[in-house]
């Protein structure tokens, strides 16, 4: 972990969209009740996607825009200071996922250690690691607007081929499936699909094969911030990002008839129709931000998150594991429980469980807010 005091070289507009992702990210990871979600807070079950399903993949695009942006001193080149650069950081995002994932290690209500045995190799940070490192490498390596756009189009062309030719785009007969619990056995496999018997599968919606397309939102992302800064206008060039947003959201919809949008198997769909978005979501904040109209309290309020974002992310994973580990009084019930389900039963009490259970997440987001904002005002970057 590195920690930088810089004073520019950043650009607003997208460190207020990383923000706003990162915000997003809180909010439908936590909760007060995983029974009493609004819709638009939770994932599709398989096909489709609600607001929820854009939040990853909004964050891998931005990792791309960033890569630009941080490899401009090596001219885009891939040397072998960078390529160090590019495995020390991948590793290090790799390694804190796979350590906070068993936090606190001790799990103090039970009374035990809790166990590596079923440890999750696959998962957020380590998809954020792996699409990092992958992408990183081929865009320093092929460098071109077109090289790279043809090997978007032979991950996305090549990933579908194994998926149709090796299986099918179901729960049961995806073939990523089958690698993951080969690969990584199946107890370090994520377990929240259930079957059509109802029964919970070993299916990981962040597993090996599903990472090629991964990969391209960050190839996309490149490309983007490529197009918007490579160039001397950035106003026309983030006019062109909108303009190739509104294409892939097009392409995406009419491929969703053979290729349905998914985000559980990623499908090449899913990833023209979010980056598409996405590109159009950053031409939005762009207009308001970079162009001279400031960054006013509502995008500095998501540019403290964006400036610290997995620090952000991070945080409201330990403090989520840390509220479990802890036990108040519920009188009403005349039972210990968390500190975070008694806020939320006292929360939906004064309004709906839907809207106690979003005020919980907001509360969550509100609290890492709090902890990031010190280190935006003293421009303090903690890097993983």
């Amino acid at each position: 972990m590195q920690t930088h005091s810089v004073k520019a070289g950043r650009l607003p507009s997208l460190d207020i969209l990383r923000g706003l992702t990162v915000a997003l990210m809180i909010l439908v990871n936590n909760p007060g009740s995983w029974s009493h979600k609004f819709d638009f807070l939770a994932h599709c079950p398989w096909d489709g996607c609600t607001p929820t399903d854009l939040v990853f993949p909004f964050f891998l695009f931005i990792v791309g825009a960033s890569v630009w942006f941080a490899f401009r001193r090596y001219d885009h080149r891939l040397s072998g200071k960078a390529l160090r650069k590019i495995i020390k950081r991948g590793l290090l995002i790799w390694a804190v996922g796979i350590v906070i994932s068993k936090f606190p290690y001790y799990d103090f209500p039970g009374g035990e250690w809790i166990g590596w045995h079923d440890v999750r190799i696959m998962g957020v940070l380590p998809r954020i690691a792996l699409c990092y490192m992958i992408g990183s490498v081929l865009v320093l390596s092929l460098r071109s607007t077109r090289r790279i756009a043809v090997a978007a189009l032979l991950l996305l062309t090549g990933y579908e081929m194994l998926v149709y030719c090796l299986g099918d785009a179901s729960l049961e007969g995806f073939f990523g499936a089958k690698v993951d619990t080969a690969l990584l056995g199946e107890e370090h496999v994520y377990h929240g699909y259930r079957n059509a018997a109802g029964e919970r599968v070993a299916f990981d919606p962040e597993g090996v094969m599903s990472t090629m397309t991964a990969v391209v939102n960050v190839l996309l992302g490149f490309l983007a911030a490529k197009c918007a800064a490579g160039s001397g206008d950035r106003r026309s060039g983030m006019m062109r990002v909108g303009v190739w947003g509104g294409i892939g959201i097009v392409a995406a919809l009419a491929l969703n008839t053979l290729i349905p949008i998914n985000k559980p198997i990623w499908s090449a769909s899913y990833v023209l129709y979010t980056c598409g978005i996405a590109a159009v979501v950053w031409n939005v904040v762009s207009y308001f931000v970079d162009r001279g109209k400031g960054v006013g309290a509502v995008g500095r309020t998501f540019e403290v998150f964006g400036t610290n974002a997995l620090f952000a992310y991070v945080l409201s994973t330990l403090f989520a594991k840390l509220f479990a580990q802890i036990r108040v009084w519920n009188a009403a019930h005349d039972a210990l429980v968390t500190p975070y389900a008694r806020w939320y039963e006292m929360l939906a009490s004064l309004t709906t469980p839907e809207v106690g259970s979003m005020l919980c997440a907001l509360s969550l987001v509100a609290l890492c807010w709090l902890v990031t904002w010190p280190l935006y005002r003293k421009r303090i970057y903690i890097k993983l």
